[in-house]
């Protein structure tokens, strides 16, 4: 019965809007810097939940990154809409995301012409790994500002896990069998991937444990200023090759080399 209410009110919003969601679909509720969007009146609870969780996570994220907070940050009617669908069925049917996504941000997508996140409800991992992954990505492209597109994905992806609890001790662990045994994605494949295209769930789960490890080996090898200063490359348009070698050109002269290197640290040698 849920099911069905929920994709009537789906019909709906399709008869009234087309492509965009109608605004009198959801139930709002507010909070500074976020507006969680529900479907159901007795999710009110789980909403209220989030949106809490999610100005903690905003403030953690900020602070993690070098980010700082402008005035009207995210404030009035520049909040951030989280969208949370009543389960994954209903979220994959509307949205057409791949079966294995539990959720994504955006900033323009063709169904919610927002900066948004969205996801679905009664998932274990929604405060500790889902929204803080997604909101980091909003405030990483809010960081790059209008030349976010010139990171990598899997750079993007690996600065967004840094936010998810106890996931960089799990990927040290998993990610050296998999380097020693030669399995990893090797660099000049890994740098163009993008998850968003990838079908295969073991594919995916190793694109993203990669990509936590290669910019965990970034940061705790050669320090937060100098990943904070590969950020700001980005943010000026630079190509992520050239942004590597100018912040780290006495380590790495070349893609091979920071590839070589980032395998030593991996397999537990030292990098």
């Amino acid at each position: 019965m849920r099911l069905i209410t929920f994709f009537i009110l789906i019909l709906v919003m399709v008869l009234c809007s087309g492509n965009a969601v109608a605004q009198e679909a959801f139930i709002d509720m507010k909070s500074t810097h976020f507006m969680v969007r529900y479907t159901l009146p007795e999710e009110s609870a789980a909403a209220l939940e989030v949106l809490s969780k999610a100005e903690q996570i905003l403030d953690r994220i900020s602070r993690d990154i070098g980010f700082v907070k402008y005035t009207d940050f995210w404030t009035w009617d520049k909040r951030v809409k989280i969208i949370l669908f009543p389960d994954q069925i209903s979220y994959t049917r509307f949205t057409g995301q791949a079966q294995w996504s539990r959720g994504y941000a955006s900033r323009n997508s063709k169904l919610f012409r927002d900066r948004v996140v969205v996801t679905y409800n009664g998932q274990a991992e929604m405060n500790s790994a889902i929204l803080p992954h997604e909101i980091a990505h909003l405030v990483f492209w809010d960081l790059l500002g209008q030349n976010y597109a010139a990171a990598p994905e899997w750079f993007e992806e690996g600065i967004a896990q840094l936010e998810e609890q106890d996931k960089r001790d799990i990927v040290r662990e998993a990610m050296r069998p998999v380097v020693i045994s030669g399995k990893h994605i090797p660099f000049h494949v890994f740098m163009n991937l993008k998850p968003s295209e990838m079908q295969d769930e073991t594919q995916v789960s190793l694109f993203y444990a990669q990509s936590l490890s290669v910019v965990l080996f970034l940061i705790e090898k050669y320090g937060q200023d100098s990943f904070y200063r590969l950020s700001k490359e980005l943010r000026n348009g630079c190509k992520f090759e050239i942004a590597l070698t100018r912040v780290y050109g006495g380590i790495f002269t070349s893609m091979s080399e920071f590839e070589s290197r980032w395998l030593k640290y991996a397999a537990g040698d030292g990098g």
